[in-house]
C-alpha cells in the first residue's frame, strides 16, 4: 500500500532557480575522424596513408553483432544468470535485447521487454528528475536549507545547513547509513518519513568539501518531492515520469504490483546458489526502480532530447541542461558531479552516467548528449563478474565507435618528486565514523607507494588480471594507469595533499589520507599482537598446571593473587568472545545486506555489554600485573603478567577507537 499523504508544506513559492533558457555550456565536440555522426557510412580520414582504420558505423546489425559476441561468453565465464542490453541512437532504439535467464530452473528467458529487473541506484536519476521538475516549477530551490521543506528536522554541520544542491552531488557530509536500507520482508517495510527520521547519520563533513555517496540523502530528497507535492513519492514519480515515458512496466512500488511480479527476473548472487528473495529498499527513492530494459530505453532518450519524449515533455530544455552540466569537480582532471550524474570529458567526448547495485543485479547507464547515443545493461549474478561485463560492454562500444586519436602524453619529469608526496595510507570518503561500522575503514584502507620506475601504486586498485595497476605522471599531480585507461589525480590544499582520486570510481567519493592516531599501518599489527597474546595466555595456562603437578612445585600465590589471577584467566576468555563476536557478525553481513533490518541487534547489545566488561578485565589484569611484579615471582611471570595487561588494554583502545560503545543501534 503507498505511505498516507503527508501533510501540506506551508512554503511560500520561489523563483524558479535556473538560468533561463539557454545553449548546453559544454563546448561542442569536433566531428570523430572516419565517423558519419549520423551513424550512416563510414568516412576514411582525409589521409587514406595515415595507417587507421576505419571506424564502423554505429548501427543496429552491427551493435548486435558486437553485443552478441561479447555478452554470452561473459555470461557463461562469470557464472551469470542473464542481461539485458539497450543501445539507443538519435531519438532510436538500435538494441534492446535480453540474454541468458531470468529464471533458471524454469528456464524463461531474458526479455528486454517483458522481463522485469532492479536497476539499483539508477532510480536517482528519477528522483533527482523529479526534484529538477518542482525546481522548475519553482516549488524548489536547490540552495534554500532543506529544513525548510521538512516536517522534521536535520541536524546542522557547525551551524551550516544543508541544500539539495548538497544533495545531488553528493557532499551533504553524511556518514554511510546501513540500518534499515534494506527490508528483510514486506512487512518490515516502512514509511518514508519513519525511515529518514529513525536511521538519521551523523554529518562529519562540512557541507559542499568532500564528495561522500549517500543513499539517505537521496532518499531525503524524495521525501521533499514528496512534501512539495502532497502526494507520495511512488505516486508521483508515475504521474509525472513514468507515465509520461510510457515507462509501463516500470514501478518503485514494494512489493510489485501483481501485473509486474510474475515476470520479475529471479536474483542470484552465486553460480548454483538459491533466488534471492525481492529485494525490498526503505530508501525506496535510492534504489527501488523496478524496470525493463525497453523501459530504460524511453528514460535514456528522453534525457538525451533535452527532456522530450514522443511529444511529452518531463523537463524543460533549461532544465536537462542545467542538470547535465558540471555542478562541482571533485579532482580537477578526473570525473564531475551534475545535478544527479556522474560526468566524464575525456579523448573530447562527454559522457554522463550512473551505476546501480543491489545483492543481485549489477546495472549501468552511460549517455553521450552530443552524440545521442545511451547505452544501458543489467546483469543477474556474482558482483564482480556483473560489474566486469557492463564494464567490457560499454567501454568496448566507445571505443568502437568513437576511437581516440593521438599518442598518449609523455611521462613528467615531476613524477617522483610528486609520487612521494602521495606515499601513504588513504581510505573511502564514504565511510561510517560514529558506529561499529569504522571498524570497515580499519580493515579497508589502501597504501599508495612510489615504485622504482617513479609509477605509483595504490594497494586496492588493480587490473582485471588481479595486478595491482602501476600509473605513471602525465600532467601535474595527474596520473595515467599504464597498459590502461584510467587516471589517478591529488588534490592539494596549500601545497598538502588533502584527497585522492580515480576515474575508475565514480566522482561522489574519493581517498583522503588517514590520520595518523588511527592508521591500520600499526594498529592492525597491534591488534594482531593483541590476539596472539590473548590465544598463547590461554593455552599456556593450563600447560603451565600440568608443568607444576609433574615437577611437584606450587604456585607461590596468596589468596588475593590467586583470585586476581584466576579473573584474568576469565576476562581472556571473555575478551576472545567479544573479538569472535565482531568477527560472526562481520561475517554474517558479508552475507547479504539484508541483516542489516534490525537483525544484528541482540549481537551488538551483547557485543556492547562485553565491550564495557573489556573495561573491568584490563583493570583486574592491571592489578595482576602489579602482583606479578612483586618478589619471589619468577621473572618469565612477571613478563607474562605485563604482556597480558597490555593486550588487555588494547582491547579496551580497539573498543572505544572503533566506536563499537555507541549505545544506539543506529548505524
Amino acid at each position: 500500500m503507498p505511505a498516507p499523504i503527508p501533510a501540506p508544506v506551508a512554503i511560500a513559492p520561489k523563483p524558479v532557480a535556473l538560468p533561463p533558457p539557454a545553449p548546453v555550456a559544454v563546448a561542442p565536440l569536433p566531428a570523430e575522424p572516419g565517423v558519419d555522426d549520423g551513424g550512416g557510412e563510414i568516412l576514411l580520414d582525409a589521409d587514406a596513408s595515415s595507417g587507421l582504420a576505419p571506424t564502423p558505423a554505429l548501427v543496429s546489425v552491427d551493435v548486435e553483432a558486437y553485443a552478441d559476441g561479447l555478452v554470452p561468453s561473459a555470461l557463461a565465464r562469470g557464472g551469470l544468470a542473464g542481461a539485458v542490453v539497450v543501445v539507443v541512437k538519435d531519438g532510436q532504439v538500435i538494441l534492446a535485447k535480453g540474454y541468458g535467464y531470468a529464471d533458471r530452473a524454469k528456464g524463461r528467458p531474458m526479455d528486454a521487454a517483458r522481463t522485469v529487473i532492479r536497476p539499483g541506484s539508477i532510480s536517482k536519476l528519477f528522483t533527482w528528475t523529479a526534484v529538477m521538475q518542482l525546481v522548475e516549477q519553482g516549488k524548489l530551490d536547490l540552495d534554500t536549507d532543506v529544513n525548510d521543506y521538512l516536517d522534521f528536522r536535520i541536524r546542522d554541520y557547525q551551524g551550516q545547513p544543508l541544500t539539495l544542491r548538497h544533495l545531488m552531488t553528493h557532499s551533504a557530509g553524511f556518514e554511510e547509513s546501513a540500518k534499515h536500507l534494506f527490508a528483510a520482508d514486506p512487512s518490515r517495510l516502512r514509511p518514508l518519513r519513519a525511515y529518514l527520521e529513525t536511521v538519521q547519520p551523523e554529518r562529519i563533513y562540512p557541507p559542499g568539501q568532500v564528495p561522500a555517496y549517500s543513499n539517505y540523502g537521496v532518499a531525503l530528497a524524495g521525501y521533499i518531492v514528496e512534501r512539495v507535492a502532497r502526494q507520495p513519492f511512488n505516486d508521483y514519480i508515475e504521474q509525472r515520469v513514468l507515465m509520461p515515458l510510457d515507462m509501463r512496466r516500470s514501478t518503485f512500488r514494494q512489493p510489485l504490483p501483481k501485473g509486474l511480479a510474475g515476470d520479475v527476473a529471479l536474483g542470484y548472487a552465486e553460480p548454483g546458489a538459491a533466488p534471492i528473495p525481492f529485494e525490498l529498499v526503505n530508501a525506496a527513492p535510492a534504489g527501488a526502480l523496478s524496470t525493463t530494459g525497453r523501459d530504460m530505453a524511453n528514460f535514456m532518450i528522453a534525457q538525451l532530447d533535452q527532456g522530450r519524449f514522443r511529444g511529452a515533455e518531463i523537463l524543460k530544455p533549461y532544465t536537462a541542461q542545467a542538470m547535465q552540466r558540471v555542478a562541482v569537480r571533485p579532482i580537477a582532471g578526473l570525473d564531475a558531479m551534475t545535478l544527479g550524474f556522474f560526468r566524464r570529458d575525456k579523448h573530447g567526448l562527454t559522457a554522463l552516467g550512473h551505476g546501480g547495485a543491489t545483492e543481485a543485479f549489477q546495472s549501468s547507464l552511460a549517455l553521450l548528449p552530443d552524440k545521442r547515443l545511451g547505452v544501458f545493461v543489467s546483469v543477474d549474478g556474482p558482483g564482480k563478474a556483473g560489474r566486469a561485463l557492463h564494464r567490457d560492454l560499454i567501454d568496448g562500444l566507445l571505443k568502437r565507435y568513437y576511437p581516440e586519436r593521438g599518442a598518449p602524453p609523455a611521462t613528467r619529469l615531476t613524477a617522483r618528486l610528486h609520487g612521494k608526496q602521495l606515499v601513504g595510507r588513504y581510505e573511502n570518503s564514504r565511510q561510517s565514523a560514529s558506529n561499529f561500522l569504522a571498524i570497515a575503514r580499519l580493515l579497508g584502507s589502501a597504501v599508495v607507494s612510489l615504485n622504482d620506475d617513479d609509477t605509483v601504486s595504490v594497494s586496492t586498485l588493480r587490473a582485471r588480471d588481479g595486478r595491482i595497476k602501476r600509473w605513471r605522471e602525465i600532467e601535474p599531480y595527474v596520473w595515467q594507469e599504464v597498459d590502461g585507461d584510467s587516471r589517478l589525480a591529488a588534490k592539494r590544499v596549500d601545497g598538502k595533499i588533502v584527497a585522492i582520486g580515480t576515474d575508475d570510481a565514480p566522482p561522489a567519493m574519493w581517498l583522503q589520507p588517514v590520520p595518523a592516531w588511527r592508521s591500520a599501518g600499526w594498529m592492525l599489527p597491534l591488534f594482531y599482537a593483541t590476539v596472539a597474546v590473548h590465544v598463547l595466555a590461554l593455552l599456556l595456562w593450563p600447560a603451565a598446571v600440568l608443568v607444576r603437578r609433574h615437577t611437584q612445585r606450587q604456585l607461590k600465590l596468596d589468596g588475593r593473587g590467586r583470585d586476581l589471577r584466576l579473573l584474568t584467566f576469565f576476562g581472556l576468555i571473555a575478551n576472545l568472545l567479544l573479538l569472535a563476536l565482531w568477527a560472526w557478525m562481520f561475517g554474517r553481513i558479508e552475507l547479504s545486506p539484508r541483516l542489516f533490518d534490525g537483525q544484528l541487534d541482540s549481537g551488538l547489545r551483547m557485543a556492547q555489554l562485553l565491550g564495557l566488561l573489556s573495561v573491568a578485565v584490563a583493570a583486574v589484569s592491571i592489578l595482576n600485573a602489579r602482583q606479578a611484579l612483586r618478589p619471589p615471582a619468577h621473572r618469565v611471570r612477571r613478563a607474562c603478567a605485563l604482556a597480558i595487561a597490555a593486550a588487555c588494554v588494547a582491547v579496551v583502545w580497539f573498543v572505544f577507537a572503533l566506536h563499537t560503545m555507541q549505545w544506539s543501534l543506529v548505524y
